[in-house]
């Protein structure tokens, strides 16, 4: 990312956007669907019902980001760090991510459903409840994170790891196959394994 330019004013839907700041700026209810943004920032931006549908971020950068609503489906992002971010709910259904890394945040509820993940790494994250049902992920590593509930229902994993995050709960245990996942772990999951295969121990 080369030197920015800070942003005159805030995204439009359908126009460019290229390597421009976004610095301490409040974007809540702007609309830039379908917006295209190129070496772009976002630091300390309040991003309360901004709606980026249908949005692609290649090669940006977003920091201390916070938001009670972020409904930004169907997004495109490619080579986009995420850090220190705060959601109250994270709506990013069908959007589809490459190279991503989140670190050093926290959501309350984030909506990944049929979504498409290949080389994404959360570190040091607290997700209270994660929905990736449907979801198809590649190679997505989960580094010292809490995971409250995960609904990995009908869900497509390969090569994902989850041996390191602290795992509360799982929701179709089906779709973790193709998942890597602690011995610890397998142990908590266990009752949930033999309902989901059927099987039946002592005085059940």
């Amino acid at each position: 990312m080369g030197e920015l330019v800070p942003a005159p004013g805030p995204p439009a839907a359908t126009r460019s956007h290229d390597g421009l700041e976004y610095r301490d700026v409040d974007l809540s209810g702007v609309d830039a669907r379908d917006a295209r943004f190129l070496g772009c920032a976002f630091t300390g931006c309040r991003c309360d019902d901004l709606d980026l549908a249908g949005a692609r971020l290649v090669d940006c950068t977003l920091d201390a980001t916070t938001a009670t609503t972020a409904a930004w489906r169907s997004t495109t992002w490619q080579d986009v760090t995420v850090d220190g971010f705060r959601f109250g709910a994270l709506a990013l259904p069908a959007a589809d991510l490459t190279r991503v890394r989140f670190s050093a945040g926290r959501v309350d509820f984030a909506n990944l459903r049929d979504t498409t993940f290949t080389d994404v790494v959360f570190a040091g994250c607290d997700l209270r409840e994660l929905d990736a049902a449907g979801a198809r992920w590649t190679r997505v590593r989960f580094e010292d994170c809490r995971i409250g509930h995960l609904d990995v229902h009908a869900a497509t994993l390969t090569a994902v790891d989850l041996s390191a995050a602290e795992l509360e709960g799982v929701a179709g245990v089906g779709g973790l196959r193709g998942a890597r996942i602690s011995d610890v772990q397998l142990l908590q999951l266990a009752p949930a394994f033999a309902e989901h295969l059927g099987v039946r121990t002592p005085g059940r």
